[in-house]
C-alpha cells in the first residue's frame, strides 16, 4: 500500500482523556509517516486547544457526538472534504455509524477495526491487547511498522515549582469511575509518611477532587496543591520532573505514564485493567478485587520493593 495515494486524510478520536493518551503516540506516527499529507482530525471540543499544540493536524474538526442533526452534520463535513484515508483511533459503535452512511456516498478508504471499515483490523477479545496496541496493529495495515514516541510538544514551562524530590499524586477519578478510586484517607496517610522522608507531594486534579485533595492537604504540612490547574500538558511536565507518580487507573495517570517516569497504578484486578497498564514499560502496578483492600503499608514496601523511587 503506497503512501503516496494518500494525500488528504482525516483522523477520528474522541472519548475520555485515558483514550485521548492512548491514542496520542498513534497520531504523532501518521504525522510523520504522512508526512506531506494534509491531515484533519476529528475530536471533542474540550481537546481541541490540546491537539492543536501538537502541530499533527492542519484542522481540527468539532464533533459534540449530541443529537443527530449534529451528527448529519458532521458526517456531511467528512464527505464534502472528500478524504482519501480516514484512519478511526476511536472505533466505537457511533463511529461505525458515520462509515456505514459515508460507504455508500464517498470513495474514502477507512482504516478501523469496526464493521463498516475497508481496511479492517480485526481486534482480538477484550482485554488481551493494550489499546494502544491495538491501534499500532491496526495501522500497520496501512504500511506503518515504526511508532514514533515524540511528545515534546507536550511539555510545558512548570519553572514555578521548582522542588526537589516530587512525589506526585493523581488521587481523584472521573465520576463514572468512583468504584476504582483508593481511599483519599489512605493516598493522605501515604503523602504523609512520604513528606516524613524529605518528598514533596504535589497533587494534581479537577476542581471536582477538591473535597478529596484538602483530606492530603490536612495530613500533610505542604503540598503542591494544583487543583483546577492541571491539564495534560501539567500532569505530563511535572511528571518528567517527579521521582514517583501514583495514581488510580484514571486517564490523567495514563497521561502522567507517558512521561517515562516510575507511575505506580493502584486498580482493579481485572483483564480491562491489566491490559491498559501493560504497554508502559515505566508502570508498576497493584491490583486488587476491591479498593479497600489495597493498604498503605503494601504500597509502601511495593516502592522499597521494586525500588521506584530513585535516590
Amino acid at each position: 500500500m503506497k503512501k503516496s495515494q494518500y494525500n488528504n486524510i482525516l483522523v477520528v478520536k474522541h472519548g475520555s482523556l485515558g483514550d485521548i493518551a492512548f491514542s496520542l503516540l498513534a497520531m504523532a506516527t501518521i504525522r510523520k509517516y504522512f508526512n506531506d499529507s494534509k491531515i484533519d482530525l476529528i475530536t471533542e471540543s474540550k481537546y481541541k486547544n490540546l491537539l492543536k499544540k501538537s502541530d499533527n493536524f492542519d484542522s481540527i474538526i468539532e464533533d459534540s457526538r449530541k443529537g443527530f442533526l449534529n451528527t448529519l452534520k458532521v458526517i456531511f463535513k467528512i464527505y464534502k472534504n472528500k478524504y482519501d484515508l480516514i484512519i478511526d483511533l476511536q472505533n466505537s459503535k457511533r463511529t461505525n455509524y458515520y462509515w456505514l452512511l459515508l460507504k455508500y456516498f464517498s470513495k474514502s478508504k477507512i482504516n478501523g477495526s469496526r464493521s463498516n471499515c475497508g481496511i479492517r483490523y480485526k481486534i482480538p477479545q477484550q482485554g488481551t491487547e493494550s489499546p494502544q496496541k491495538g491501534l499500532y496493529n491496526q495501522l500497520r495495515l496501512l504500511g506503518i511498522n515504526e511508532i514514533s514516541d515524540d511528545l515534546g510538544w507536550l511539555e510545558t514551562n512548570t519553572d514555578k515549582i521548582s522542588e526537589d524530590k516530587i512525589i506526585m499524586f493523581i488521587p481523584g477519578v472521573s465520576n463514572s469511575g468512583k468504584y476504582k478510586q483508593w481511599s483519599s484517607k489512605k493516598f493522605a496517610e501515604l503523602a504523609k509518611i512520604l513528606e516524613n522522608k524529605n518528598y514533596k507531594i504535589c497533587v494534581v486534579g479537577q476542581d471536582s477532587d477538591k473535597k478529596i485533595i484538602d483530606i492530603i492537604k490536612k495530613n500533610c504540612r505542604k503540598i503542591i496543591d494544583l487543583t483546577g490547574k492541571s491539564p495534560p500538558e501539567i500532569i505530563y511536565s511535572i511528571a518528567k520532573k517527579s521521582h514517583l507518580v501514583v495514581s488510580n487507573d484514571t486517564g490523567p495517570g495514563h497521561i502522567a505514564a507517558l512521561s517515562k517516569t516510575n507511575t505506580l497504578f493502584l486498580a482493579l484486578d481485572n483483564m480491562i485493567s491489566e491490559s491498559n497498564l501493560s504497554e508502559y514499560k515505566n508502570a508498576f502496578k497493584i491490583l486488587s478485587k476491591s479498593m479497600d483492600t489495597i493498604l498503605v503499608e503494601d504500597v509502601l514496601n511495593y516502592i522499597d520493593q521494586n525500588k521506584l523511587i530513585n535516590e
